[in-house]
């Protein structure tokens, strides 16, 4: 998860988008986003010191959906009964991202209620395709 104060506080103390994008790992567009209502607000680079606190409580108002952490947990719930499933198919060299787009639609428990295709819920072979993916689902040899 990417922590804003912390791009905020980077930023604020000088250092280039470049600079931020390369040490944090986060483009350069994510920055611009994060640190445009600081700029709207009338605070610039260089300006005068500012403690984590101020930032995190700038963020809050400026984010208010990242301020609470617990509004991102309520998934925790909904992924628990998937936990082996998820490992299975890590172990198995599938990418979490593809791990993640079958179990959005098509795991059994989901909230969207269709009825998982054959398969789920078991893992992944290399070469094998996922369900609904084509030639684009195909697991890697590991």
């Amino acid at each position: 998860m990417i922590d804003i104060v912390e791009i905020l506080t980077h930023w604020y103390a000088g250092r280039s988008q470049h600079e931020l994008a390369a040490s944090l790992g986060v483009d350069r567009e994510t920055l611009r986003k994060y640190t445009a209502p600081a700029v709207a607000a009338g605070f610039a680079p260089g300006g005068p010191p500012m403690a984590e606190a101020d930032w995190r409580t700038l963020v809050c108002e400026w984010f208010p959906a990242l301020g609470d952490t617990r509004l991102r947990l309520v998934s925790w719930p909904a992924i628990e009964p998937h936990r082996d499933y998820i490992h299975a198919q890590l172990k198995a060299g599938v990418t979490a991202a593809t791990v993640h787009q079958p179990g959005r639609r098509a795991r059994p428990g989901r909230v969207g209620g269709q009825p998982a295709p054959l398969g789920a819920g078991e893992p992944a072979r290399a070469g094998a395709v996922l369900a609904g993916h084509g030639a684009a689902g195909r697991v890697a040899a590991g």
